[in-house]
């Protein structure tokens, strides 16, 4: 409902991939996904030549260029090298590449492998070429999921997993309407529900920064942000709707930390 930036990380199999690409089709929106560890920047913006008056350039454009999108998928971000990540910066951040803007664009996930640290313990898998994220990179993404492992569900979603998770539903789930109805909601954020969440992200500064994960002045406004969005999915979802169950989601959701490979 927000729009803003989503990272998902996860071991390999656990639906990563499939899921954004289905929310992409299910919401009927015109989507790229990119696999970032192999991605050149013509596959982004199509062929520079020189323009017709020879002082500049333009691109010709391409079936899977990125101009046209709503939505794009940066698969294996955590694989490309610094000098990509540098240039997929300002997609995630700005909504612009080589300082064009992306006018369409309004949707921004990734997904990674948990990086190669010290802080996986040792039943863990190690994904060598999965690097943790610099620190301004990660810090782009408001949204910085887990996804949980086939033994981390509970039995009967298992089962439901292991019966048909290769299939489609037979009826498309009303995405589409339930995120219009949580950004409706939004909108109507009281300043009295902003003034508690304002001093919750306040309050949990200090705490922060002695448990070693200190927050940015951009990640403590993303958080305030979080909570709102999360406080209005939950009512739009007829699920338990207060702020402070939404603010510790907004906080178990929202540490950009675990993009750089601590535990949080």
């Amino acid at each position: 409902a927000d729009e803003r930036p989503l990272l998902l990380i996860a071991p390999h199999g656990t639906a990563k991939s499939e899921l954004l690409n289905r929310l992409a089709a299910v919401m009927k929106l015109v989507h790229r996904h990119y696999n970032a560890s192999l991605i050149a920047f013509d596959d982004l913006l199509g062929y520079p030549v020189p323009n017709a008056a020879r002082d500049g350039l333009t691109y010709l454009r391409t079936p899977g260029d990125l101009w046209a999108a709503e939505s794009v998928f940066l698969d294996e971000i955590s694989r490309c090298r610094p000098e990509t990540q540098n240039k997929l910066f300002s997609i995630v951040h700005e909504k612009r590449v080589q300082g064009l803007p992306l006018e369409r664009l309004r949707y921004r996930w990734a997904a990674m492998n948990p990086p190669a640290t010290a802080d996986l313990a040792d039943d863990e898998d190690v994904y060598e070429g999965s690097l943790p994220l610099d620190p301004a990179l990660a810090d782009r993404f408001p949204w910085v999921l887990p996804l949980p492992t086939l033994a981390e569900l509970g039995r009967e979603d298992r089962l439901a997993l292991i019966v048909g998770g290769d299939r489609l539903p037979k009826v498309a789930p009303a995405v589409a309407s339930l995120v219009a109805r949580a950004r409706e909601t939004l909108a109507a954020t009281t300043r009295d529900q902003g003034d508690w969440v304002a001093a919750y992200v306040d309050a949990l500064v200090p705490s922060l920064a002695e448990a070693k994960l200190g927050v940015s002045g951009r990640r403590a406004v993303h958080l305030a942000k979080s909570v709102h969005a999360i406080h209005a999915a939950l009512a739009v979802l007829n699920l338990k709707a207060d702020l402070p169950g939404a603010a510790f989601l907004a906080l178990r959701y929202g540490l950009p930390q675990r993009a750089q490979g601590r535990r949080i």
